[in-house]
């Protein structure tokens, strides 16, 4: 497995401070000066540049089925950049850190998406009504969202009752990132051939978006493996997607949910509301997740670094759950002084498999969606990546999560039909007037 993510990423480019996951994160609490794709002096005050611009709306409504961008009632100034053209400077109690933060998390994970891409993005919606996407950084809503020609986040309430700003928390803009990168290659079904899904799928794609985006960290790969000592079968912060505190998240990747789990959706309210449609994303999630940890340790153990009863004990090949301390002190030991290889393969892996969504993901049919579909092309895509290396481990991953057995289907295709239709035609009618 080649590493081409990093490898293309270190291009030259633009400075931005990132908090690579949530402030409210001890390890995280100081942000990260990452670099994306244009050159200093090409992204102009806002931030903005050729494919999308901030505007740091005061008073502004969430954008519903009525309303579209551009945004036009009263806004902060824009941000500038420096003398050279960087955005590094900006400290993070400075009111226009957070436009700064939104706009870099969103140009960085597309820029590390284009890469697994091999081309570029090409956004869905219609150029000549929204030229370029809109980012808002703060409405006074307890959610975040993307549609045609924006994006915009809120806020999320902690355990404590206190407000936390989604724009300065990484997963959830790299989340709706993935709704706009999903939309740009996958596209919306037509009316009657909607499943649920589909809905589900998209909820999952979000979710990969981010977890694959922070993979491409130091910081967060760094954090990640001292935490486990190398041993991601453990419950660790890689899982934990939109963290709101140290004990607290969104959603988990690593979750245990089948899709006999998973209640079969029998109404339109319930498959357009966000809880159904991420419930059902989650045996796919985890099914992905498991499959990077299976990874992984095959890596590590091709590589040297673990041996055979190490990788026996860990359950990975007995496809048991393991809770043993001796498993701990044996991956301790083994990822003692080799903290550097340990990266390597995780990273790595984190590559492969970003391609490989990213083949799947271009190749993949709206109308008719199931997970079996995507299955089918995962396995096309290993074949062509790596002759069929990883096979085994990605059917058995998705076999556990019954998956390819008799998923959520016909009946959720008709209970997803009155929301598709109107997605369609605010997706489809709307941006092709």
């Amino acid at each position: 497995m080649r590493s081409l993510t990093r490898t293309t990423l270190r291009r030259p480019g633009t400075r931005f401070k990132l908090f690579v996951q949530s402030p409210v994160l001890e390890a995280y609490r100081n942000p990260e000066t990452v670099w994306v794709s244009p050159q200093p002096g090409t992204i102009g005050p806002g931030p903005f540049d050729d494919r999308m611009y901030v505007t740091d709306a005061i008073g502004k409504q969430p954008y519903d089925d009525l309303h579209f961008p551009p945004y036009v009632g009263p806004k902060r100034p824009p941000v500038f950049p420096d003398r050279e053209g960087h955005f590094d400077y900006l400290h993070v109690d400075d009111l226009g850190f957070r436009s700064a933060h939104l706009y870099g998390t969103v140009r960085r994970v597309l820029d590390i998406w284009e890469s697994y891409f091999g081309q570029r993005i090409v956004w869905f919606f219609n150029s000549r009504l929204w030229p370029k996407l809109e980012l808002v950084p703060y409405v006074d809503w307890e959610n975040a969202q993307s549609g045609p020609g924006y994006l915009e986040t809120g806020y999320e309430v902690d355990e404590s009752g206190r407000r936390e700003l989604l724009c300065l928390n990484f997963d959830v803009p790299a989340h709706e990132v993935g709704h706009q990168i999903i939309y740009s290659v996958v596209g919306l079904p037509t009316p009657g051939a909607e499943t649920a899904e589909y809905f589900g799928f998209h909820e999952s794609a979000g979710d990969l978006t981010a977890l694959f985006a922070k993979l491409c960290f130091n910081k967060v790969v760094d954090h990640v493996l001292t935490q486990t000592a190398g041993n991601l079968y453990n419950l660790n912060e890689l899982s934990r997607i939109g963290e709101l505190s140290e004990t607290t998240q969104i959603r988990i990747a690593d979750n245990t949910l089948k899709m006999s789990d998973v209640a079969d959706a029998d109404s339109p309210a319930e498959i357009s509301c966000q809880p159904a449609r991420h419930t059902l994303a989650q045996p796919l999630t985890g099914a992905i997740f498991d499959i990077l940890v299976d990874i992984y340790q095959q890596t590590l153990l091709e590589r040297r670094l673990i041996g055979v009863s190490l990788d026996r004990a860990s359950g990975r090949v007995s496809g048991d759950t393991v809770d043993d301390p001796m498993v701990g002190a044996m991956f301790a030991a083994a990822y003692h002084g080799r903290h550097a290889a340990f990266k390597r393969a995780l990273q790595d892996t984190g590559d492969y498999l970003g391609t490989l969504l990213a083949w799947a993901w271009r190749r993949l049919l709206p109308n008719y969606l199931s997970y079996e579909n995507f299955l089918d092309l995962l396995l096309a895509g290993d074949t062509i990546l790596t002759g069929g290396a990883y096979r085994k481990t990605i059917k058995s991953c998705f076999a556990w999560r019954e998956i390819g057995t008799g998923t959520v289907g016909g009946g959720s295709r008709r209970s997803a039909g009155r929301l598709a239709e109107r997605l369609s035609r605010t997706y489809q009618e709307v941006s092709h007037e």
